[in-house]
């Protein structure tokens, strides 16, 4: 079903209001291409009017900065400085951290950093100077600044890089006629954080400065840590300035998984942590955070909570997953005005797509362009697409952006993931470890990702369909025998673990009679229910290389029960797995086709009853 991302976050808006003191992070998870980035959007659109918002998107440059939590706070800072009508956010102990931080005062004697930082805040009082810092700032945020209006900041006109940082500026104005901004309650804040601490709030400035520039780790993260802090006092007191009901604040991000905003939404845990040890008299924390995640940051969270994130709006986080379209969500897209025909066209994508949204409006798109019904899936996926590559490149492509945190194809992961495509499951799956290229290994994302693979349950975890049908028809056409399809297939047949995986990969490898002959043996000996679950494990894959529809069919005039069950060998996986084949016609052939080989396996079997319920079923 399609993410509603704007319900759960209504929902937690209301029971925030009904006393919640603080909300959970909202992890939104799953695969590249699932519509996680629009849900943002679409959540930014319908909530930046009624209460304060900020959509952040962080980019590699500032993930990779000194401090790149800091990055993203100001990319909070900016999205928030709008407010709405009769509630500003204020930003007096943020704009402090990013003066202090801005200076180095490695070295400096104790003496001289202090004065120099007693001048740099005096300096800042007057809201010209700071006004040119903000803007300084503002212009270096970026493409951060997503849910500005207009542009990103980097590519904005300079007037709107001048209206975001007066709003900033005249956030930290209580009262226009005052010629100075007062600088000594926000700067005391640092000496008690909230937590009662009697620390000389300027030495822990200086303190911040050193720590945002340190190399080792512990330093940084309790910069980190006091950042957040920060941030938090700021929207809190924003809020009780506000009054009355006051709404929440929510800020969105995407692509959670980068470092810089990992950090901060881990950050934001601990520092929630400490003061819930330390304080019951705080007024509520105001932050609502929404993450989007491939599957790492969610991983980090339960690992910081030791919450999975299914205990609802009591627990620290919770999960939101991005699930795939429904066979009626497909239909309803495409029978919207950009792509007409939904009819025909809905079914058609949902069959080859399992409802993945990016790659749902891709083959929609690739629908519209013919005009004539009865379109060939196999000539839509090899036709050419932007950027030099196919279309069924360019549906596999997204699978492996988001096992990125920076969504870039990587080709050893894109030859990874196509060799594991012949596996049935995650435990298979390690068992073509040895054919992988440099530098994959059992614990890269292509194994650990549970966003491309189903969670280990009843199925051990199977790659996402689409993701799995695209690596096959890969694998089928690559042509370095050490690691292709016949490489792949004798691997798992070698090692298969049960009668089921061995012929499922024996009929991928070697044909269907041997594999016929094998099931028609024991039609007599195994129970029917036993019989027929054995061949719907074996025909669960279809094979992309099997195009021709006479080959499907197989012997034209069949006569023993081994003939019959070649027929199903052949019929089962294209009518039910595979989705290339689907003109109604050829379909209605196939369905023929099983039920009559199902008919006379019935009279070889030890009860006729359930193959003839099987045969009903078509």
């Amino acid at each position: 079903m399609r993410l509603n991302l704007p319900e759960p976050i209504s929902e937690l808006m209301a029971v925030q209001a009904a006393g919640l003191r603080t909300s959970p992070v909202l992890a939104v998870e799953g695969p590249g291409g699932s519509g996680k980035s629009e849900s943002l959007r679409k959540a930014l659109e319908k909530w930046r009017r009624e209460t304060p918002t900020a959509l952040v998107r962080p980019s590699e440059a500032v993930d990779s900065a000194e401090n790149a939590v800091l990055g993203v706070l100001t990319a909070v800072m900016i999205g928030l400085s709008p407010g709405i009508r009769g509630y500003p956010v204020q930003f007096h102990r943020t704009l402090i951290a990013h003066l202090a931080i801005r200076e180095d005062f490695s070295k400096l004697t104790a003496t001289d950093a202090l004065n120099r930082l007693k001048q740099v805040l005096l300096d800042h009082r007057d809201p010209a100077v700071l006004l040119a810092f903000v803007q300084s700032v503002v212009r270096a945020a970026g493409g951060l600044a997503a849910a500005i209006a207009g542009p990103p900041v980097a590519a904005a006109a300079p007037p709107v890089v001048d209206q975001v940082a007066v709003a900033v500026v005249a956030s930290v104005r209580k009262w226009r006629w005052r010629r100075q901004i007062d600088w000594a309650g926000p700067v005391a804040w640092f000496g008690h954080q909230d937590m009662g601490f009697d620390f000389n709030p300027l030495q822990t400035l200086i303190d911040l400065s050193d720590w945002a520039r340190s190399e080792r780790p512990s330093r940084r993260e309790e910069a980190d840590h006091l950042l957040v802090a920060a941030l938090l006092a700021d929207l809190r007191r924003s809020r009780a300035a506000a009054g009355g009901d006051a709404p929440a604040i929510l800020v969105l991000v995407d692509d959670g998984d980068l470092s810089a905003p990992s950090a901060f939404t881990s950050s934001l845990i601990h520092v929630r942590g400490r003061l819930a040890a330390a304080r019951t008299d705080l007024p509520p924390d105001p932050l609502n955070l929404v993450v989007a995640t491939t599957g790492p940051v969610a991983e980090a969270l339960a690992t910081a909570t030791g919450c999975g994130g299914e205990t609802g709006w009591p627990g620290p986080w919770v999960r939101i997953p991005a699930g795939d379209l429904g066979p009626d969500e497909v239909r309803h897209l495409a029978e919207s005005f950009r792509w007409g025909n939904g009819h025909r066209h809905g079914p058609v994508a949902h069959r080859l797509t399992r409802g993945h949204p990016e790659g749902t409006a891709v083959v929609l798109d690739e629908l519209a362009k013919d005009s004539e019904p009865g379109t060939d899936v196999d000539s839509l996926l090899r036709r050419p697409a932007p950027g030099g590559t196919t279309v069924e490149r360019r549906l596999l492509e997204p699978f492996v952006r988001g096992l990125n945190a920076r969504k870039h194809v990587e080709e050893p992961l894109l030859e990874a993931l196509v060799t594991l495509s012949a596996a049935r499951d995650r435990l298979e799956a390690e068992r073509l470890l040895p054919l992988l290229p440099h530098p994959v290994r059992h614990d890269s994302p292509v194994f650990t990702s549970r966003t491309l693979w189903s969670p280990a349950g009843a199925d051990d975890g199977r790659l996402h369909p689409l993701a799995r049908y695209l690596g096959l028809r890969a694998l089928a056409a690559r042509d370095d025998p050490a690691t292709g399809w016949t490489a792949a297939f004798r691997k798992l047949r070698d090692r298969a673990g049960d009668r089921a995986g061995r012929l499922h990969h024996e009929r991928l490898l070697s044909g269907k009679e041997g594999v016929a002959e094998e099931l028609a043996a024991l039609l007599p000996e195994l129970p029917p229910a036993e019989w027929l679950a054995l061949l719907e494990a074996v025909v669960a894959t279809p094979d992309p290389r099997e195009r021709d529809l006479a080959g499907v069919r197989g012997p034209k005039q069949p006569s023993t029960a081994a003939d019959h069950v070649v027929v199903l060998l052949g019929v089962l996986p294209a009518l039910d797995h595979d989705p290339c084949f689907t003109d109604e016609h050829a379909l209605e052939e196939l369905r023929e086709l099983a039920k009559d080989s199902l008919r006379h396996l019935a009279e070889h079997a030890r009860e006729r009853g359930p193959f003839l319920l099987r045969a009903k079923s078509y």
